[in-house]
């Protein structure tokens, strides 16, 4: 499989301003309107994808010739950055066309006239594209690190150190979503993934919070209870679960970057899986949100 990634500015649905917005488009998008804006919206059942490279897009990485204007069957995947930090996969074109030099949209359609476009850089049929909602763009991409996007719009993702990355895209476009659940000692442990979220984590783990959240909690009610489910480790697992719980940080931590004051209010006694599936989801569940869906399935 021939892919190509395309970091775009954050929308919603990417089918017109008027009832979205573009965030975080980077530099290119401060002044203008953002030509992804249409990225999938179907016209006479195509789409028509833009990206703002440096320079060409340099499709002999794709396998093109020098000379070739477009390359086609390639997979292209979109990405763009959520409010809570990092490079996050949007969607994709399948046997999409990539031009080395953008090109003039054909016939404008009033929605493409209302959003200023003329130009596009990406084709496919609209049967092979795919948005995914914003709750399902869970997979990211590190960037600045070896093997991750740099610091262009147009990632090739050709290294040897990149072919992890590609594994787990091919692994969501095959399925069509991700079933992994992060693993909170590997995010802790490994150098991979979203920096903000290793923050994050690592605070959750501060050990004078954890000692202080369990000691309030064990005055207040006699028991470490899951927040969420109500499971207590030593109620299961007898004395080798005594005194063990996991602490969870309920603001979005992943979003500051720098020091956050934190009160003992600010955490919640969760389990282990609770924990998990919390951060399954970027943004992250509240406990609320986990409450319900748990009472929906019991």
């Amino acid at each position: 499989m021939t892919i190509l990634f395309c970091n775009i500015g954050w929308m919603q649905k990417y089918n017109g301003i008027k009832s979205d917005s573009l965030e975080r488009g980077g530099s290119y998008n401060e002044n203008e309107i953002g030509h992804e804006v249409c990225n999938f919206s179907v016209v006479r059942g195509n789409v028509y994808g833009y990206v703002q490279p440096t320079g060409q897009i340099k499709i002999e990485k794709l396998g093109a010739g020098k000379e070739d204007e477009s390359i086609s069957g390639v997979t292209v995947i979109w990405t763009a950055g959520p409010e809570s930090g990092g490079t996050a996969v949007v969607g994709w074109y399948k046997n999409a066309t990539v031009y080395r030099e953008y090109q003039t949209l054909p016939k404008r359609t009033k929605l493409q006239k209302d959003n200023g476009l003329e130009h596009y850089r990406i084709m496919a049929s609209a049967n092979d594209a795919t948005l995914l909602p914003p709750d399902e763009r869970t997979l990211l991409i590190p960037r600045a690190v070896k093997g991750g996007i740099g610091q262009s719009n147009v990632w090739y993702a050709d290294s040897p150190e990149s072919k992890k990355h590609v594994t787990r895209v091919i692994k969501l476009i095959e399925k069509g979503f991700l079933d992994e659940c992060p693993d909170v000692d590997r995010y802790l442990a490994g150098k991979e993934g979203n920096p903000r979220l290793v923050t994050h984590l690592k605070r959750e783990r501060n050990p004078k919070l954890v000692k202080e959240k369990k000691k309030q909690v064990l005055k207040e009610t006699g028991k470490l209870r899951c927040e969420v489910c109500n499971f207590d480790f030593k109620e299961t697992y007898g004395e080798v679960g005594d005194g063990f719980c996991e602490v969870h940080h309920l603001k979005q931590l992943s979003q500051a970057d720098g020091e956050v004051k934190t009160e003992l209010k600010d955490l919640a006694v969760v389990c282990s899986n609770c924990h998990r599936i919390i951060h399954k989801q970027n943004p992250m569940l509240r406990i609320e949100q986990l409450r319900r869906a748990i009472s929906k399935c019991t």
